[in-house]
Formats: C-alpha cells, structure tokens, sequence
C-alpha cells in the first residue's frame, strides 16, 4: 500500500494577481503625477510650455488687409481731429490758425495716449469697431495700457513717421510692404500682438464708402479755402449780408475814362466842390451823416502794396484802427479789394467800407464811412454805392475836362449852421475821415 504524500502547489494565480495589482498602482501613481512634475522631470519649463500652448491655440492665420486698417486708423483719427477742433474754437481758437501740417502732428502725437486708454479698457477704437479689426496680445486677451501704449507709439514712430510730410507718405508705403510680405507690422511683430478681421457686411460696407468720400470731400474744400489767402465765409462778407443792389440810374465818369459809377440821386448828392484836392468824386448822403470819396491815380502799384499803403495812411490820421474784413471779388475780369475797417478820428468812431483796385491804367480807391453809430443804418446805402462802380480796360487819350459828370451837380448845404463850425467839419472831411489815401497820394 502505496502511501503518497500530498505536497501543496505554488499559487501561482495568486503571484501573478499580486504582480498586476502591483503595476496597476505604479501606473496609477505616475497618471496621479501634475503635468509640471513630469516636465521638471524632463528638465523642461512648464510655464513656457503652457504659455506656448496658449499662443498656439490663440493664433489664428495671419490676415492681411492693409487698406482695412489704413482706412480704420484714417477713421479714428478724423473723428478725433473733430472732437479736438471742435473744443480749440470753443477755448482757444488761435491754435487753429498754425499750419496745417504742424497741427496734423501735434494731433497724431495725442492720439497716441488716446488710442492707448481706448484699446486697454475697451479693448478697440470707433474705427477698428466699425471695419472689425481685433487687436490681441499672445495671450490672446485685449492689450494692457502699457502694451496699448508701445503699440501705439510704433505705429506713430515706425508706421507713420510722427505726421512729418513726405516722410510719413515713405514710412506708410514701407510698413505696408512689411505687411504684404511677412504678413505682420514691425510693430505688432515687436509687441507679440496679433490683428485679426472680421467680415465687413453689406451695409457697413455702403456706410464705409460714403465716409470715404465724405472724408475726401471735405479735405478737398479744406485744401482749397487753405490756398485762397483772401478767403471769408459768407457770414463774415459784407457784400453777402446785403441784398442785390438794382444799377442806379444817373451815372459818372472818370476824368481818363478808366471807370463809372451808377449811383441813386436820391439817396447821395454829388458834390461840386470838393474839399479833398486829389478826389475826384466826393458824395454825401442825402441826410447829411454818410460819405464817400473816390480817388484815382494813375500811377499802377500792386493790390498788396495799395492795401498797406491805405491802412498806414489811416493810421497817421487816427487810432485804434482795425481791419474787421477783407474779400477778394471780381468786377469784370479785375480783382477788387473790398475792406470793412474802423477807426478813431478825433475821439468819434468811424466805420469804413472801402473798394480798392489796381491795374495797368493806375489805382483807384473808392470809400465810404460814417459814423460807428450809424453804420447799419447806412449799412445798404453804402454798398449800393460801392455796387455802382464799373471798370473799363482802357483809357481816353485825351483827359474829359468838360464832361466828366453826367448827372446835375447839386451843393450840400452844411450840416451845421455856424460858419466856424460847418469849416471845421469839412476840414476834418478832407484831412481825417479821407486821410487814408490822401498821404499815400501826398508822397
């Protein structure tokens, strides 16, 4: 009888169950470990890493649209040369009359801050909203004022050359090159920023063009009152504030035939006597408080020089003068020179409404005053006269003594009473109230 001996097998199943258990929680504990730690294990920085991650999925595909964000910038910055304009006429409208183009750099200079504080808290600006221009940092998040500001201040410096003329035109035309061919500014490109667009519809695209040529329109008309140096608006014109003058019906000519002047003899009187040796015409309003003189020479100077000699010659007989407007006109096809000016004569303040020409036959300045007090009411009279004058190209060879005036002469009678009195006014008409031309004529 065999007698065997049972001997226990090895649990193997066992083994093999605890090996698993084991590797499972050794996997485990590696899938525990943060993503940092398996970096720093592989001797890599995480905060680099992620951040490149981020970039990565922030960055979009470059889009390039000069003209979308040069017309953008031309937006933000008209609107703000507005706003600017708008409050340098309210508080100090001097500013204003600097040239064009150092305005147009001190205007760029302080958008820069402007832009800056729009892009930091609003995350755009009007005309990047209106033609949707997004503007990003790395992070994908909107610009702080400080990256809004360095931003800022390339575009100013490297895009558009601090406004300085044709420099600017170059600085444009090479960052817009940098753009087409890289697909990124130098500014952006420096900055880590990205520019996105969006898609502009149909209506922003019709709103898009009338600005366009609204903005074109109204630098054109600015270029051209900038060139005119005589240029008023019509507010300002004293010919525009009064109504159109019918011809009068009695009319007078020069002595050499160079001019004529139609003239109502009901309201002026056509003195016989002149008290001013050198005028040819003098007239009086038919109430006795308005004047008029017209003087001819016929040695040609140019309108500038004449302007200047009249304003000087007033000075000599008076104070305070001060030219209050001056509009180039045409009568015919010569210019005509026509001036509102005020001085005072002898303590009483008198208002001017002067015509002055020049040209090959010789120089002619016809004037009207009264007193201050009184010039609206002689406002239309006086311009009615001034409206009157006719130029003619040439001259008569032989002076017209005989027949200079067509109409009937009529005296003024004085309009004071005293002998002394009425000389002494007359005096003062010929040597103050005329004394514009007559030193000029004098010398």
């Amino acid at each position: 009888m065999n007698t065997s001996t049972t001997i226990p097998s090895m649990p193997v199943l066992a083994l093999d169950t605890l090996l698993k258990q084991r590797m499972s929680e050794f996997d485990i504990s590696e899938e525990s470990k943060s993503q940092e730690d398996k970096y720093t294990e592989c001797g890599l920085d995480a905060s680099r890493i992620e951040t490149e991650q981020a970039a990565e999925v922030v960055q979009p595909a470059r889009q390039v649209r000069p003209w979308v964000r040069y017309f953008a910038r031309i937006t933000d910055i008209f609107l703000f040369s507005l706003s600017v304009g708008f409050l340098l006429g309210m508080f100090a409208p001097s500013v204003l009359d600097l040239p064009s183009a150092f305005l147009t750099m001190i205007i760029l200079f302080v958008w820069i801050f402007q832009e800056s504080v729009l892009l930091a808290n609003c995350g755009t600006t009007p005309g990047k909203w209106f033609f949707k221009i997004k503007v990003r940092n790395s992070r994908g998040q909107k610009l702080t004022f400080s990256e809004a500001l360095n931003r800022s201040f390339g575009v100013w410096s490297k895009g558009m050359a601090a406004g300085v003329p044709l420099i600017s035109l170059i600085a444009l035309l090479s960052s817009r090159s940098k753009l087409k061919r890289d697909g990124i500014t130098t500014w952006d490109e420096d900055g880590g920023f990205v520019v996105t667009h969006g898609k502009v519809g149909v209506l922003r695209s019709a709103v898009v063009t009338v600005l366009l040529l609204g903005f074109y329109s109204l630098g054109t008309v600015g270029s051209i009152l900038e060139e005119r140096e005589d240029f008023e608006f019509a507010s300002n014109s004293v010919e525009s504030q009064e109504p159109f003058v019918q011809p009068a019906k009695s009319i007078v000519t020069g002595r050499h035939g160079t001019y004529s002047i139609e003239y109502d003899p009901s309201t002026w009187v056509l003195k016989s006597k002149m008290s001013n040796a050198d005028a040819e015409y003098e007239f009086s309003h038919d109430n006795g408080d308005a004047y008029a003189v017209l003087i001819y020479e016929r040695t040609p100077i140019s309108l500038n020089v004449l302007e200047a000699a009249a304003i000087e010659n007033l000075k000599s007989v008076a104070s305070d003068v001060k030219v209050l407007s001056r509009e180039t006109i045409q009568l015919g096809d010569k210019p005509i020179l026509s001036m509102q000016y005020e001085a005072t004569i002898m303590t009483v303040p008198v208002m001017y409404h002067a015509y002055l020409s020049s040209s090959e036959q010789g120089t002619l300045q016809f004037v009207t005053f009264t007193s201050k007090s009184l010039f609206d009411e002689y406002r239309y009279d006086c311009n009615a006269l001034l409206c009157g004058l006719n130029l003619t190209s040439s001259e008569l060879q032989t002076p017209n003594e005989t027949d200079r005036v067509v109409t009937k002469v009529e005296n003024v009678k004085p309009i004071v009473e005293h002998p002394k009195a009425a000389n002494d006014i007359n005096k003062a008409d010929s040597h103050s109230l005329i004394g514009l031309a007559e030193k000029w004529l004098e010398n």
